[in-house]
C-alpha cells in the first residue's frame, strides 16, 4: 500500500510556518535515498590531505562503515592513512584512553604522519570520553598537530558538518606566512575550482590559487595557507574557517556561493578584487547588463509557470529568490535542509511573492506520491523521471553545476529553464497545467 499524496500535503507546512528545522515534516519517515552521517562528511575531507592520518573512533560499525566506503572507487584514500580504534563494551563502561595511547603509539611508528585527525563518533560523544585532551597529550608528546573533529550523527541531519568541523581544525595546522597575491578557496564541497569562470578570471589578473579544502592538499599546504591574500568561501561549510583565520591572522573573506542573482555576482568579483588591489575586469560589467536583458526576455516566457525542488549544488534559496522575484516563477514545494540565519533574507524575498510548501530533504521516493496533487511545470533536482513523464513534468537539468561559479551559474540556469520549457512544450502540446 502507497503513502497517500493529499494526506501528506495536508501535514505539510509553509514557508511561512517554520522557523526551525524541527518544525518542518518529512514527507514519510522512511528516507529514501537518505543522508550520510557526518562520519562520511570528515571522511570525504580528510583522505584527500596528504601525509596525513584518520583516526575513527567508536564501534566496529563505524569502523567497517569507512573501511567499505574508502576502499575503492571514487571515495577511495588519496594521499591519507585511515585507521580506527575499535571500541568495545569495556572501552565504552571504562574509557578509551589506554586503547587509544596504544593505537597511537602504533600508528606513529608505521605511518610516521605530518598530522593526525581524530574523528568521534556518536558512542565516543554519548559517553563524553575527553578526546580533545588525549589529542592535546599527543600533540605535546609526538610533536606534531593533532586535530580532534566531532562527528555525532545524532545532532546532525546529513554530513555536511563533518566537513565543516574538519575544516574548522584545520586552522590548528596554520602557522603565520608573509601574505602573498593569492587566494584560498574553502568550501568546495564537489565540482573542480580550477574549471570554474572565477579561477578563470583570477588568473588572467595574476592570481594565484593556494589552497583549496576539500581539496587534494597536504599538511604543508594547510600550514601554509595564511599566505592567501584573501579566502573565497564558496560554501557555508567554509564559514567558520574563514572566520576564524580572519581572527587569527588577519586574512579577510568573501562569501562567494554559486549565487544565481547577477547584481550579487558581481558584488562578489568586486568585493574580491578589492582586497586584491586590482582592477575589475571590464568584461564583468557587460556581462552583467547582457544577463539582465537575458532575464527580461526569459521571463516573458517562464513567468507564471510553477516548480518543485530538492537540494540542488547552487546556494538554495538564494536560486528561489531569483526564480522568484527575476522570472516570476512559482515554487510548489521545496526540500529543504537548513533554516539558518544566513539564508534569512533570501527567505524573506520568496516571501514576498509566494508561499511554497516546505519539507525535509533527501526523499524521492515517497516525494513521487505528491506529482499527481501538486502538478507542477518543472522539477529542479533529482526525482523520479517515470512518475513524472506521466504528469507532463519536465526537469530542469544543470548537469554541470559544480564546475560552475560566477555569472556563468545565471547563464546555466536561464538555459536550463528555457530548454526545459521547450521540452515541456514538444510533451505536452504546449499546455502547461501548474497550479498557482
Amino acid at each position: 500500500m502507497g503513502l497517500n499524496g493529499m494526506e501528506m500535503l495536508s501535514k505539510m507546512k509553509h514557508l511561512s510556518e517554520v522557523n526551525n528545522m524541527k518544525q518542518v515534516k518529512p514527507s514519510s519517515y522512511a528516507l529514501f535515498p537518505g543522508y550520510h552521517c557526518p562520519l562520511m562528511g570528515a571522511m570525504l575531507t580528510i583522505k584527500e590531505i596528504d601525509n596525513s592520518v584518520m583516526v575513527v573512533v567508536g564501534p566496529d560499525e563505524c569502523a567497517y562503515y569507512t573501511q567499505l566506503a574508502t576502499s575503492g572507487g571514487t571515495m577511495k584514500t588519496n594521499g591519507c592513512q585511515i585507521v580506527s580504534v575499535v571500541l568495545d563494551q569495556h572501552d565504552i563502561t571504562f574509557g578509551c584512553q589506554e586503547k587509544m595511547d596504544e593505537a597511537f603509539e602504533e600508528l606513529m611508528d608505521e605511518y610516521k604522519p605530518e598530522a593526525v585527525y581524530i574523528v568521534t563518533t556518536c558512542v565516543v560523544e554519548v559517553t563524553g570520553d575527553d578526546v580533545d585532551s588525549m589529542a592535546a597529550g599527543y600533540q605535546l608528546k609526538y610533536g606534531l598537530p593533532v586535530m580532534v573533529v566531532h562527528a555525532e550523527n545524532f545532532k546532525t541531519d546529513d554530513h555536511l558538518p563533518g566537513i565543516e568541523h574538519t575544516l574548522d581544525a584545520s586552522i590548528n595546522l596554520m602557522k603565520e606566512q608573509t601574505v602573498t597575491d593569492s587566494v584560498n578557496v574553502l568550501g568546495l564541497r564537489l565540482g573542480s575550482f580550477m574549471k570554474t569562470e572565477v579561477c578563470r578570471y583570477l588568473n588572467e589578473n595574476g592570481v594565484k590559487i593556494g589552497l583549496m579544502l576539500p581539496g587534494k592538499a597536504s599538511a604543508k599546504n594547510i600550514e601554509e595557507a595564511p599566505a592567501a591574500k584573501c579566502n573565497i568561501v564558496v560554501h557555508p561549510v567554509g564559514l567558520p574557517l574563514a572566520k576564524a583565520m580572519k581572527e587569527r591572522f588577519g586574512t579577510p573573506y568573501v562569501l562567494f556561493e554559486r549565487y544565481s542573482d547577477p547584481e550579487r555576482i558581481m558584488r562578489c568579483y568586486s568585493e574580491v578584487f578589492s582586497i586584491l588591489g586590482k582592477k575589475i575586469p571590464d568584461v564583468f560589467e557587460e556581462k552583467q547588463q547582457e544577463q539582465m536583458k537575458k532575464i527580461e526576455n526569459i521571463r516573458n516566457i517562464l513567468g507564471g509557470k510553477t516548480y518543485i525542488s530538492g537540494n540542488t549544488a547552487l546556494c538554495n534559496y538564494e536560486l528561489h529568490s531569483f526564480l522568484v522575484n527575476r522570472l516570476d516563477a512559482k515554487p510548489l514545494l521545496l526540500q529543504i535542509s537548513d533554516l539558518d540565519e544566513d539564508s534569512l533574507e533570501f527567505r524573506k524575498e520568496i516571501l514576498s511573492k509566494c508561499d511554497p510548501y516546505v519539507t525535509r530533504a533527501a526523499n524521492i521516493g515517497a516525494l513521487g506520491y505528491l506529482y499527481p496533487h501538486l502538478l507542477p511545470d518543472f522539477n529542479i533536482g533529482a526525482g523520479n523521471s517515470m512518475e513524472m513523464r506521466k504528469y507532463g513534468i519536465v526537469s530542469v537539468r544543470m548537469l554541470m553545476a559544480y564546475n560552475t561559479l560566477g555569472f556563468e551559474v545565471c547563464d546555466m540556469i536561464l538555459d536550463a529553464f528555457v530548454k526545459a520549457d521547450e521540452e515541456a512544450k514538444m510533451s505536452n502540446g504546449g499546455k502547461h497545467h501548474g497550479i498557482m
